[in-house]
């Protein structure tokens, strides 16, 4: 085994606040309801531990709304984030277990979800390389669910997957990466005649860019194999983002594509791509009315063609405006009701001024512009109003940090 380089033992924390107001998040505003307003948080401590062959992590979280629960009560409120150890081997290999967050590239496939106040987690075996001189990392990783400890049968009942099987391979250059990322999902059949568990397979590079002036990103992923209601599954991705940039002022368009079920589609399959276990809010619209897939389109897919502009002139503070345009994948002319492509235009304003390390203060707006098409898929009024503001106060401390000798 190798020793592990600056090791030591810490102790952090993270208070996160965020009010929110909501007008139509989501979905849109129905013609017989009120606003929404409330205030979240999330509080974690974490102990951080590296010494000789053994990295250890444990974050423990207490995620609440305020007043969602009666006082004088005792209710239990605290959860393991994650909890792993990691062993060091010779040959830049080490073995990672436990609960961990898997946060892969730029989280379309596999991510922690982190707007989210308890985010994604996952109870993982995960093997590493790195090796720093070449610039390649590569990992394999797994999970094998069961809600309990059974004494026949595997059978599971919680809404995750039953098997998670992954592999991911990326090698840096001097101004760009190109990555690959292959996984297994195992989910529970829904179908009554067929129980076993049905299983997807998700594969595709990433190609990111980036020098003084410019970066890009292209992305391809396609998806077969069955669906949990035993479908045959044939389905793709592409993603794809260019920016310019300088010291104050940066602009960029991209392009996403997820593919869906058309009128022609034959029965028994379906083209519909799922993004897994993905951060979809940061790609989306931060209004979050396409986080889930294919439901949030009604098994139609989406395009998003979107552009960016944002400000850094001010120190420790920047300003973005992302519009984005949403469309059906393939329009709907087999329900009584057609539904065309079009669904609606998304403003998202987001601010951040972080003072120093510790503190890290954002405030966002947003309006949906919707079409009757997005009534038709989501519901409410696409004529009311649709708005949605947040404002999120975040302070990081550490509280003990020390190094071996």
């Amino acid at each position: 085994m190798n020793a592990s380089a600056q090791d030591a033992f810490k102790i952090t924390a993270q208070y996160r606040l965020r009010p929110e107001f909501r007008h139509g998040y989501k979905t849109l505003y129905p013609d017989t309801s009120g606003a929404a307003f409330f205030i979240a948080q999330r509080a974690r401590i974490a102990f951080d531990y590296k010494k000789e062959n053994l990295k250890a992590y444990i974050s423990i979280q207490d995620v609440r709304t305020w007043g969602d629960e009666e006082q004088l009560k005792d209710i239990p409120g605290l959860s393991i984030n994650e909890l792993w150890i990691e062993l060091l081997f010779k040959n830049n290999f080490s073995l990672k277990m436990g609960r961990q967050e898997l946060v892969y590239d730029d989280q379309r496939l596999l991510g922690n979800a982190d707007w989210n106040n308890a985010t994604r987690s996952h109870d993982a075996l995960l093997l590493k390389y790195a090796n720093k001189e070449k610039k390649i990392n590569w990992h394999i990783g797994g999970a094998f669910n069961q809600n309990g400890e059974p004494l026949f049968e595997t059978n599971y009942t919680l809404n995750n997957y039953k098997f998670l099987a992954f592999t991911w391979l990326k090698k840096e250059f001097a101004k760009s990466s190109v990555s690959a990322t292959a996984i297994a999902n195992g989910l529970n059949s829904v179908v009554p005649v067929s129980k076993k568990v049905k299983a997807s397979f998700t594969f595709g590079p990433l190609y990111n860019y980036q020098d003084k002036n410019f970066k890009a990103t292209l992305g391809t992923y396609y998806q077969t194999d069955k669906t949990e209601n035993n479908l045959q599954l044939s389905a793709y991705m592409l993603n794809s983002y260019i920016e310019l940039y300088n010291k104050n002022l940066f602009g960029g368009a991209g392009l996403d594509y997820l593919s869906g079920n058309s009128d022609k589609t034959p029965a028994g399959y379906s083209q519909n791509f799922s993004t897994l276990y993905a951060t979809n809010h940061k790609f989306y619209g931060y209004m979050d009315y396409f986080v889930n897939f294919p439901d949030d389109t009604k098994q139609r897919g989406l395009i998003d063609a979107y552009l960016r502009i944002g400000v850094t002139a001010v120190k420790n503070f920047k300003a973005t405006l992302d519009v984005h345009h949403f469309y059906l994948a393939n329009k709907n002319n087999i329900v009584v009701n057609k539904i065309q492509k079009s669904l609606g235009t998304e403003f998202d304003l987001l601010t951040e001024y972080q003072p120093s390390s510790l503190i890290n203060l954002q405030a966002g707006y947003s309006l949906m512009f919707a079409t009757k098409n997005m009534k038709l898929i989501k519901g409410g009024g696409s004529n009311n109003y649709n708005g949605w503001a947040f404002i999120m106060f975040k302070v990081s401390p550490t509280f003990f940090n020390y190094e071996f000798k």
